[in-house]
């Protein structure tokens, strides 16, 4: 893929739900590999609405979203979609529940083991590797969360809000650990909610969050 192509690519994109108003209206926007955009804006301006369209979750009204020049719902398989909640199945391991993108794939267990062993260890788990959800903090579960995306070496991480309910300092270290991620490997990231950095200087910040969205009512 042509790096000046943009990966994401939505063109006056119109979302409403059944009678009710226009959620979102005449949406334009471009988004390259390896930028780091962020969506902005009061609680119920579409800012979920936009992410799941820009995955192929939802329907659209009318316009039209492309992902690497595809529909979005043909090349989910390329996508990770991290949502509020870290929806973790409490019968299986940190190890379990990490390797389900690639069970569902076919992979062979030892294979799908290795993988799982390696985004375990990029997200800080080794040491609590067999534990179950129930035994872990709230900031852990969400790191099991990115690390299942993470598997599948996705070319996009769209993110709704997952750190939204832990504390500061987990939510800034979680922060950093999706920068950490996104340098230097190509992987696109949309992001909703304001990213916040406690102490960081701003220039830090500018130079690796390409671009801040608003969406306004």
């Amino acid at each position: 893929m042509n790096s000046a192509t943009p990966i994401i690519r939505l063109r006056q994109v119109v979302k409403t739900f059944g009678d009710g108003p226009t959620v979102l209206g005449g949406i334009d926007l471009d988004v390259t590999a390896g930028e780091f955009v962020s969506f902005i804006g009061p609680s119920g301006c579409g800012k979920s609405t936009l992410l799941r369209l820009a995955a192929g979750l939802l329907p659209l009204t009318s316009g039209e979203v492309s992902v690497d020049g595809r529909p979005p719902e043909t090349v989910r398989r390329e996508m990770a979609f991290i949502f509020q909640e870290p929806a973790l199945l409490p019968w299986r391991t940190v190890l379990g529940n990490i390797e389900i993108p690639l069970q569902l794939q076919g992979v062979p267990r030892a294979e799908r083991r290795q993988v799982a062993g390696q985004m375990i260890e990029l997200v800080g788990l080794g040491d609590v590797r067999r534990y179950y959800p129930r035994q872990l903090s709230g900031g852990m579960k969400m790191r099991v969360s990115l690390a299942r995306g993470l598997t599948k070496s996705p070319k996009i991480i769209i993110l709704d809000e997952p750190f939204g309910a832990l504390d500061a300092i987990t939510r800034d270290r979680l922060n950093e650990d999706l920068l950490a991620f996104n340098l230097g490997d190509g992987t696109g990231i949309l992001r909703k909610g304001r990213i916040l950095f406690g102490g960081r200087p701003a220039f830090w910040v500018k130079d690796y969050i390409d671009r801040r969205c608003s969406v306004t009512d």
